[in-house]
């Protein structure tokens, strides 16, 4: 298991994919390693043995790019790249190309370490050379990122001719090993995260759990109940409510550990948009039952007090935003034909957006005396809801930013 220090554990946070070299406490002594977070797709994909390059170069200015491209599809293979920027990483990434051996480290949405294993390369010394030519200190990814894409987009590892690019074939070189976390919920429940968990439904749902559940003690309710046919049925996988509004998420995974070869990201793509209309589908039900006052109660068979008259917000929660393909199925008269039938608001995210969200909720209570994170969240989901009917789709990416003052 890897721990990460402050400042990388705050940039983990921050961003939805990167790869880091950090010195870590081996069983000797200080020992290099690679740190990859990714959605946990992407994750689920390396560890089912996806082809793995290791990409050295520089870019304008010299700046030290190094990415991690994991060849999960032939055609729209997954890179993940970062920009060396002090001496500390440098001193990794250079032990790390010396001696070929380092541990690989993989984390997932929550910046939570969820796997590891033993990586390999053949030991090059065109990182060291790299490493004297390159500008080292902080970077401003936004100026920096049009350049990196263009690289990264027009690059081809087989015919690469260019002397200061070096590629590294990353073998894993042991047995993947799952690390296991639990969150103790505000209502004293148990939340496990895991990898390799069996049920990869219910996993992205209990990370949905860690998301909401500091945004409110005892309002985050995963599979509330309403009754059916003598017995009850799920009302919906997780309900927030409180004294403003309700938010439910219905969650759509996708089972990756189950097939017999691993798949491709245009099938993946087919089986999100499937999932997607369930999802809305179900969503549309859940709101009907919320404002017919049908009986809520949590799995226990508990009652539960659930805000019915304020507009609902809808969220279908996929794997990732990338792999909708059918966007335009899910636009704005889409937007439209759901708000007219249910009065509430629908929204599309995956983990990642999920995680900025509740994020930015959490910031605009920080620098308010009045305002709970919950209800914040609910007044970012309504303002992301107004940006999504102006663009004409749900699949956005909003990031919040605070005016200096």
């Amino acid at each position: 298991m890897h721990l990460l220090a402050q400042d990388y554990r705050d940039e983990f946070l921050a961003t939805p994919q990167l790869i880091r070299f950090e010195h870590a406490d081996g069983a000797d002594n200080k020992q290099a390693t690679l740190l990859l977070k990714a959605s946990t797709l992407t994750l689920k994909l390396v560890v089912l043995h996806a082809s793995l390059e290791l990409i050295l170069t520089l870019i304008e200015d010299n700046r030290f790019l190094y990415a991690l491209k994991i060849k999960d599809d032939d055609q729209h293979p997954c890179v993940v790249w970062s920009i060396l920027e002090n001496e500390r990483e440098k001193a990794a990434l250079l032990q790390l190309t010396r001696t070929g051996e380092f541990p690989v480290f993989l984390f997932n949405e929550l910046a939570v370490n969820v796997a590891w294993a033993n990586g390999q390369v053949v030991p090059n010394d065109g990182a060291e050379r790299l490493t004297e030519l390159a500008t080292l200190s902080d970077v401003d990814y936004e100026s920096i990122k049009p350049a990196a894409v263009e690289f990264l987009n027009h690059f081809d590892s087989k015919s690469a001719s260019d002397p200061n690019t070096f590629v590294l074939e990353l073998c894993i070189a042991s047995e993947w090993q799952a690390v296991y976390s639990t969150y103790v919920t505000s209502r004293s429940f148990a939340s496990p995260v895991g990898l390799f968990h069996a049920d990869e439904g219910g996993q992205q749902e209990q990370i949905a759990i860690w998301l909401t559940d500091n945004l409110d003690p005892f309002h985050v309710i995963l599979s509330p109940q309403i009754p059916k046919d003598g017995g009850t049925r799920e009302l919906t996988d997780v309900l927030l409510s409180y004294a403003y509004g309700s938010i439910l998420i219905e969650s759509k995974a996708l089972t990756i550990f189950g097939r017999s070869a691993l798949p491709s990201r245009t099938k993946l793509a087919k089986d999100v948009s499937k999932h997607l209309k369930k999802a809305t589908s179900q969503l549309k039900g859940a709101i009907r039952s919320l404002r017919g006052n049908v009986l809520i109660t949590d799995s226990e068979g508990v009652e539960l007090e659930v805000q019915r008259e304020a507009p609902a917000h809808a969220i279908a929660l996929v794997p990732e935003l990338d792999l909708i393909q059918d966007q335009e199925a899910f636009g704005g008269e889409f937007i439209r034909n759901f708000m007219a039938e249910t009065g509430g608001f629908v929204h599309i995210l995956d983990i990642g957006e999920l995680l900025r969200i509740v994020q930015a909720a959490e910031m605009i209570a920080e620098r308010s005396e009045t305002i709970t994170p919950l209800m914040a969240f609910d007044y970012y989901l309504v303002e992301r809801a107004k940006k999504t009917l102006e663009t004409g789709t749900l699949c956005i990416e909003v990031l919040l930013r605070f005016q200096e003052e």
